[in-house]
């Protein structure tokens, strides 16, 4: 799971310290520019607040009192998308770049507000031309990473996420997600290291520890898997996910007792977790509890009628129950459905009819 972080517009503005010394003349008295500078630092303190009506209100003054003012623009703008008013936005964001063209920051912040509409094609644009207006806007370099991963352009994604990382070596996230999109590419070794050094720099990034244990089991590396499950888990216990997972990382490492709790565990949490169902069944089958096992393929394939492995491990329980004919029937419907093997045990079995294509 890419976690997506939204990274949130950094306002840009004179310090405020500068215009203390005109906060006791009236407003009324300022020239038009100071009253525009005023009014502006007014709406940076708002926004900074998240006191955005107000914060609008003043950026409003700035602008009327100084109609070219490309920073007032900018931030109305921001102001705008916090307010999920995203036309108004685009609009103060394209008024910016007439004034200011190659501002970074509006190409970015423009690039949020399109994917804030689903316009992820223009956000990627625009994310593209903050990145040639400031190469070291690790944000931009992040954003459009997400959006290239989410379209399965997986090695164009971890490009951007290279360049997020060296825009900023610090930045979790571009560790984690790049992490994610190098199991995609299948370099599982290359993304337990990533997700190692996220984890260093941000050790509450829980995702990770889920995410490099599921790195290390495609690597063979079963017990660090397992100890970074636990660990997960010791920390949040709410996860069906994770005890699904972590009850496969116990039966590939032969604790069918184990990977039975976790399987149980993930249905107390999800009763509708059909994978869990298999999953357990495949497990009491190991057990020799072929009832057991039958029932929960049963369970599995109520919630996901197209389920073959289902249908390949209730074929199994069946047979051990002596019911070969709907042993047969489950493991023809496993072949039909894309499992060929089932071919196999029925024609071992002895079943009767074709054997499915």
């Amino acid at each position: 799971m890419i976690q997506k972080t939204l990274f949130f517009f950094v306002l840009l503005g004179a310090p405020l310290a500068g215009w203390a010394q005109v906060d006791t003349v009236r407003a009324s008295t300022l020239p038009g520019p100071q009253l525009a500078e005023k009014a502006y630092n007014s709406g940076l303190v708002s926004f900074s607040k998240q006191s955005y009506p107000a914060a609008l209100a003043s950026f409003d003054q700035a602008i009327a009192a100084k109609p070219d003012f490309a920073a007032a623009y900018t931030n109305r703008a921001a102001t705008h998308y916090e307010l999920k008013e995203y036309p108004q936005a685009l609009a103060d964001y394209d008024q910016a770049l007439k004034l200011e063209p190659g501002n970074y920051a509006g190409y970015f912040g423009r690039g949020r507000t399109h994917e804030a509409q689903n316009q992820l094609s223009e956000a990627e644009t625009d994310y593209s031309e903050a990145v040639k207006a400031k190469v070291d806007y690790a944000p931009a370099w992040y954003n459009r990473a997400v959006l290239r991963f989410e379209k399965g352009d997986y090695q164009a994604a971890r490009d951007d996420f290279d360049g997020a990382i060296k825009a900023d070596p610090k930045l979790a996230y571009a560790y984690h997600d790049r992490a994610s999109t190098q199991q995609k590419l299948g370099n599982y070794a290359a993304a337990a290291l990533d997700y190692t050094e996220a984890l260093s720099l941000q050790p509450e990034l829980l995702s990770a520890l889920l995410n490099r244990a599921t790195a290390e089991r495609h690597t063979g590396q079963l017990p660090q898997a397992l100890k970074d499950y636990d660990a997960y888990l010791a920390k949040k216990t709410d996860n069906a996910l994770a005890y699904n997972n972590r009850g496969s990382a116990r039966f590939e490492n032969k604790d069918y007792a184990g990977a039975i709790a976790d399987f149980s565990q993930a249905l107390q949490l999800d009763p509708k977790y059909a994978y869990a169902w298999n999953n357990r069944a495949a497990a009491q089958l190991k057990l020799e509890k072929y009832a057991d096992a039958a029932a929960d393929a049963s369970a599995a394939l109520k919630l996901k009628p197209d389920y073959a492995e289902a249908y390949l491990n209730r074929g199994h329980a069946r047979e051990m129950l002596r019911q070969a004919d709907e042993a047969c029937q489950d493991w023809r419907k496993a072949a039909e459905l894309g499992i060929a093997v089932g071919n196999n045990y029925a024609a071992a079995a002895g079943c009767a009819g074709e054997a499915a294509e």
